[in-house]
């Protein structure tokens, strides 16, 4: 049961959509809010990928996208300790009666199913406004704003709301009693997962519905494509829902990492149209997102020019710094803990820094089931990459191969 409970934690992080929900929720928190809407959570066009529609008549769990995704949002709640559920809402439901009837009006041409759905929508309705006499029969409650709403529990909801859900997002609400301790752990969390999403220790872990996972720093270059096609503003750019479909990069992730990395901020999460993100370095290039050299300083490199390197590593700093034969140096801020360590065994003792390592033993040195060879790889290719951004003439400092790596005596100087 533990283990299942480990998986459904992981995918609250490794999915955008929920880790987006997430962030809604804790940026509530932050800001001292705790009664969510619905539709707060239904962005983009997510929900309307076939495969979750089918998945969903499949197994009849879920009444429609929106019923699965309440369901969703209130279990990671709970899964994740952030607090508890005091109520689950119906909200003005004279209104919601208004915009059903209204709706199955405008159907011109509806189909006998349709017909048939608007009538259940409506039959619903008044049993909900059946409901809600009754609680304010039972309750007296003088607060004029529970008149027309009638509340649920977490644990009966969802026979009540299951179909309507599906035209009454606006209408559904639900309050949260945030726990101290929770929300920041899960904040912490979302460190922890975004650190190692960066150095692609969960490249083989793709979520559902998604075609492939990219490794990270080429969902960074097609990140920085993809926003080419927006406007520019004072370094602000309006990102739209619509990139949580994009299939080349994962928004939400990205989006994380660099707002962790003060590269950009986030206005709001939970905006309605769209994310205003404000990008603290101009122009965006690949390597400003990665907080390396401005690419006008590395264009005045003479890139056929053979370039040779002294290296020092400092752990405590987490900082590599190169140094040319004219004094020159590059410094390069090595993110990650399993690089930082990765380069701290390489460079633990001089005399064994530049030969050749086989990625199997760096493994066993860092604890082997805690940091396994893809790990290991993984972490000098991504740090390969840094080297590029800031030196180009550099291709690859390390020369790795599939069990090996070793610093490439073409750009080293051994000292």
């Amino acid at each position: 049961m533990e283990e299942d409970e480990q998986v459904d934690t992981f995918d609250y992080f490794n999915t955008d959509i929920k880790l987006l929900a997430l962030h809604i929720v804790l940026e509530s928190f932050y800001r001292g809010q705790n009664i969510f809407s619905l539709d707060q959570f239904l962005k983009g066009d997510y929900w309307k990928i076939e495969e979750i529609a089918d998945e969903i008549r499949d197994t009849n769990d879920y009444g429609s996208a929106e019923d699965l995704v309440l369901q969703q949002v209130i279990q990671m709640i709970k899964d994740l300790n952030i607090g508890k559920i005091i109520r689950v809402s119906v909200k003005d439901i004279s209104s919601l009666a208004e915009k059903i009837v209204r709706e199955a009006v405008e159907e011109k041409n509806g189909t006998e199913n349709e017909v048939m759905m608007y009538s259940a929508y409506i039959d619903e309705v008044y049993k909900l406004k059946g409901l809600k006499d009754a609680q304010r029969l039972d309750v007296k409650d003088y607060n004029t704003a529970k008149w027309d709403r009638v509340d649920f529990t977490e644990y009966d909801f969802h026979r009540n709301i299951q179909y309507i859900s599906q035209v009454a997002s606006a209408f559904i609400e639900f309050e949260v009693e945030f726990d101290k301790k929770g929300p920041i752990e899960a904040n912490e969390a979302i460190d922890d997962y975004i650190d190692n999403f960066s150095e692609d220790q969960f490249i083989e872990k793709k979520p559902t519905y998604r075609q492939k996972r990219f490794y990270f720093s080429k969902q960074i270059e097609n990140f920085v494509e993809y926003i080419k096609r927006f406007p520019l503003i004072d370094g602000n750019i309006n990102i739209p829902f619509s990139s949580l479909s994009e299939q080349d990069f994962e928004v939400v992730k990205v989006l994380s990492y660099l707002e962790r990395q003060k590269r950009l901020k986030v206005r709001n999460w939970n905006d309605t149209e769209l994310w205003n993100v404000k990008f603290h370095k101009l122009p965006i290039t690949v390597a400003s997102l990665f907080g390396q050299e401005d690419t006008k300083e590395t264009e005045k490199i003479d890139n056929e020019k053979e370039i040779k390197l002294n290296l020092s590593f400092s752990l405590q700093t987490g900082t590599m710094i190169l140094t040319d034969t004219n004094g020159k140096e590059y410094k390069i801020k090595v993110q990650g803990q399993v690089q930082k360590e990765v380069l701290r065994v390489v460079f633990q003792h001089p005399k064994n820094t530049y030969g050749e390592w086989s990625l199997y033993e760096i493994s066993e040195t860092l604890g082997g089931d805690d940091v396994n060879e893809i790990a290991v790889k993984n972490a000098i290719y991504q740090f390969n990459k840094k080297v590029k951004l800031t030196i180009p003439q550099v291709e690859n400092l390390f020369d790795l191969t599939i069990h090996s790596a070793r610093l490439d005596p073409k750009y080293v100087s051994v000292s």
